[in-house]
């Protein structure tokens, strides 16, 4: 493992955490007022698992296994980042009538689908 790959998946694993903590920060409360725990570790789960799934996508993406990707793949690959927040920016926008965690789940569903894509485009392509 190069040192590059070792550094991404340090920060790999503290942007699992940060956003396993938002996840479980945003879970729907009951009609009572109250999370109750079960759902917040689901929350909690279900985002550091789409991260480090998006993640390892975008490592892929990029080529880190070989080393460090050229300029013009990493052009291509932010440019398709881009393209996968403006999808998950209008999925958030478009789902009005929701709180304001399942607005933000379906943003990180519309997300992780649209970096699948780019993924498979990618590929067919490279």
């Amino acid at each position: 493992m190069t040192v590059l790959q070792t550094e991404y998946l340090a920060f790999a694993m503290v942007a699992a955490a940060i956003v396993a903590f938002a996840g479980f920060q945003l879970a729907p409360a009951d009609a009572g007022g109250m999370v109750p725990a079960k759902r917040a570790w689901s929350w909690a789960g279900g985002a550091a698992a789409a991260a480090i799934v998006d993640l390892g996508m975008l490592q892929d993406l990029l080529g880190l296994n070989g080393g460090p990707p050229s300029g013009g793949r990493v052009g291509a690959v932010g440019i398709g980042v881009l393209c996968a927040s403006f999808f998950a920016l209008v999925a958030y926008t478009l789902d009005r009538g929701a709180e304001r965690g399942p607005r933000w789940r379906t943003a990180a569903i519309t997300f992780s689908t649209a970096m699948g894509a780019l993924t498979v485009v990618m590929h067919m392509v490279t």
